[in-house]
């Protein structure tokens, strides 16, 4: 079992201590966020998308890491043609989800393993495979539990657009990439072109962990170290990483589904995939242990400290003589409520800064969203109008622009999660709560462009008249002429042979007359027809389809900008509401704490010699269990810190609270 999943069932088990707790004591915000944070957690999943130009292998890279040679088609000539996940599950199954038609609902199919192939890859002929929109597969390997989901997507750059639209629209759910490239080419101009919008576009885009680079067929290279380095100076260039960031890690997959088939460990090792292994699960587990383990365990960190206050706080009233120290107590808590209700008011002034902060993100997200549209409508206008693939076929312009314009919404929408979150630690800490980030929304995908009224650019044709003369061939035959009758001479010579038996002995050896004879045939006889021929396109077309192109883009682009400015108002609309309601919520399960505290100092101060002995043995028990809750949070947070490497903050997680007791950056 590895380290994550052992520390996820530990943080579970957790779970099932504290609720049972929080519900005793009536605190129904603070059960509500337990059971919130419990369920992301059962729920949480880790997406990988294995992405890359076609035929590079992924494919191949997914069964040889699966030890599962056979799982995905591997075809040299037929591409895969659309996603492909794979999740852990109690037995092997597979299901195909097919499109419905129109008015209709999705099916979504079992199917068999060696039926893969038939949806899966470019070229086949089932009936349905044009429906085919997602193969989910679930085999039982317990690297995959739980949560983890790889996901196989279509090449990019291949002949088959759709293919490379398929793949970047599944790119922005991505927590993490595995980049796939081959030791036999550079990167082509599409694997560089799709690396630099990857770069900004997936979740965690700016963790190290989230994206990882592999170099297939590294078996046919004759120096497999200097083409690893030049592509790790490529690849640093495209995406703006630092060249010690950009890992890049050369495997066979051919040696190790040999090494597996003759069991052969050394041809295994020398494979790269047990490296390979190595980092893949490793970086997994540290940005799953970030991004899963982290929050649920600061939530359970959170409720132990709110349930354990009001204790400590009675114990102090319990113990204290002096009736001016539990006033000050009682005092105190009463302050320290009357400020969370200013808080909880509708007129607060946290909510008016808020307000403030958010239109300025507003303000900064529409810098952000028109600097990349107007570098990929720039590009448009540059470079694609020029290209005779994008003249001749506008579809495949369309489609290439909304991939483009989808993949810039996700870059845009990730920045601003990311800075609203910041904005929402920043009000907690003001008001003196523990820091933290809910989910925020995100920027829906932006409108499509239509190109399809222009139809495809055809060649000029003309009817040719076509005449084909008749042929005619020599054919030599040998003709054998009958024998003559020997002439008298000839029979004087050769008396002693004459009669019948003579006869006989000259026509075997008189040889026989043959005569060569030449004769013309005809082989194919005259005829003639009309055809239509294709001419080459005009200039002047290619000229005014480029023209007409460049105003839709124009008009589509004008339509763009009035979707993003509808997306963004409405994101900033759902990052306001997603932030206040998780403050609004902290706020409670603070005035939850405050209200149990409130009347254990008024009790304890009225309490009777023997009422705070019994009582006092009752909260010992009680904090113990607490306690014993509580330490056992503090070295699970050092366990989840170590698996989440070694640039997470020493000793600290998200929300949990300095050891004086007061949350991170909260007054005292």
């Amino acid at each position: 079992m590895s380290s994550y999943e052992m520390l996820r069932r530990e943080i579970l088990a957790r779970f099932e201590q504290v609720v049972p707790l929080a519900e005793q004591r009536k605190a129904e915000v603070t059960v509500d966020r337990l059971i919130g944070a419990r369920e992301r957690l059962l729920a949480g999943r880790l997406t990988v998308v294995v992405c890359g130009e076609f035929n590079r292998g992924k494919s191949s890279l997914l069964n040889a890491l699966l030890n599962a040679p056979n799982l995905l088609p591997v075809n040299a000539f037929f591409a895969t043609r659309l996603v492909c996940t794979i999740g852990r599950g109690e037995r092997e199954e597979v299901w195909v989800t097919l499109r419905a038609a129109p008015g209709g609902q999705d099916e979504r199919r079992r199917i068999r393993r060696d039926q893969i192939g038939e949806y899966a890859e470019q070229g086949t002929i089932s009936s349905d495979a044009d429906r085919a929109t997602l193969l989910e597969i679930s085999v039982p390997d317990e690297r995959l539990a739980p949560g983890l989901l790889l996901v196989d997507t279509p090449g990019v750059g291949g002949i088959y657009y759709e293919h490379t639209q398929a793949t970047k629209d599944f790119l922005p759910s991505a927590d993490a990439v595995l980049f796939v490239a081959s030791a036999q080419e550079p990167l082509s101009r599409y694997e560089v072109d799709f690396l630099t919008e990857a770069a900004h576009a997936v979740r965690g885009a700016d963790n190290p962990d989230a994206m990882l680079f592999v170099l297939t067929k590294i078996d046919v290279v004759d120096d497999p170290d200097e083409f690893v380095d030049g592509m790790r100076a490529r690849i640093a260039q495209v995406t703006g990483r630092d060249p010690a960031e950009v890992r890049i890690l050369p495997v066979s997959s051919k040696a190790k589904v040999s090494g597996l088939a003759l069991e052969d460990q050394r041809l295994i090792e020398n494979s790269g995939f047990p490296e390979l292994e190595r980092a893949l699960w490793t970086q997994l587990s540290r940005h799953r242990a970030k991004v899963l383990l982290g929050g649920a365990l600061a939530e359970i960190d959170a409720t132990v400290r709110v349930l354990l206050q009001p204790l400590d706080s009675e114990e102090i009233a319990l113990r204290e003589t002096s009736r001016k120290r539990i006033a000050e107590l009682e005092e105190r808590s009463e302050r320290e409520a009357d400020r969370l209700a200013e808080l909880a008011a509708g007129a607060a002034p946290w909510r008016d800064g808020l307000r403030r902060d958010l239109a300025g993100l507003k303000t900064r997200l529409n810098e952000r969203a028109e600097r990349e549209f107007e570098r990929i409508w720039q590009r448009a206008e540059d470079e694609y109008l020029d290209q005779r693939e994008y003249q001749t076929g506008p579809e495949r312009l369309a489609e290439r622009l909304n991939g483009d314009l989808a993949m810039a919404v996700a870059s845009v929408g990730e920045w601003g999660a990311k800075q609203a979150a910041r904005l929402q630690r920043d009000a907690a800490a003001r008001i003196g709560l523990e820091l933290g980030a809910g989910v925020l929304g995100r920027l829906p995908p932006p409108g499509l462009v239509d190109l399809g009224g222009f139809g495809r650019l055809r060649r000029p044709v003309r009817t040719v008249t076509r005449r084909e003369e008749a042929q005619f061939q020599t054919v030599r035959k040998e003709v054998v002429q009958e024998r003559a009758a020997p002439s008298r001479a000839v029979r004087r010579v050769l008396g002693f042979l004459s009669g019948s038996r003579g006869a006989a002995r000259y026509d075997a050896w008189l040889p026989p007359r043959i005569e060569i004879v030449e004769q013309v045939i005809e082989v194919r006889p005259e005829r003639s027809w009309t055809e239509q021929v294709e001419g080459e396109i005009p200039e002047r077309m290619f000229a005014e389809r480029r023209e007409a192109l460049r105003e839709r883009i124009r008009d589509g682009r004008r339509d763009q900008q009035r979707h993003i400015d509808a997306a963004l108002r409405d994101v900033v609309s759902d990052f306001a509401a997603d932030i206040t309601a998780e403050l609004d919520s902290r706020i409670q399960r603070e005035l939850e704490r405050i209200g149990d505290t409130l009347p254990r100092l008024r009790a304890a101060s009225r309490s009777t010699a023997e009422q705070t002995a019994a009582r006092l043995a009752e909260l010992v028990a009680d904090q113990r269990a607490l306690r014993e809750l509580r330490d056992g949070c503090a070295e699970l947070v050092q366990q989840v810190l170590r698996l989440a490497g070694p640039d997470a903050p020493p000793g600290r997680l998200r929300d949990q609270p300095d050891p004086d007791g007061r949350p991170d950056g909260g007054a005292p």
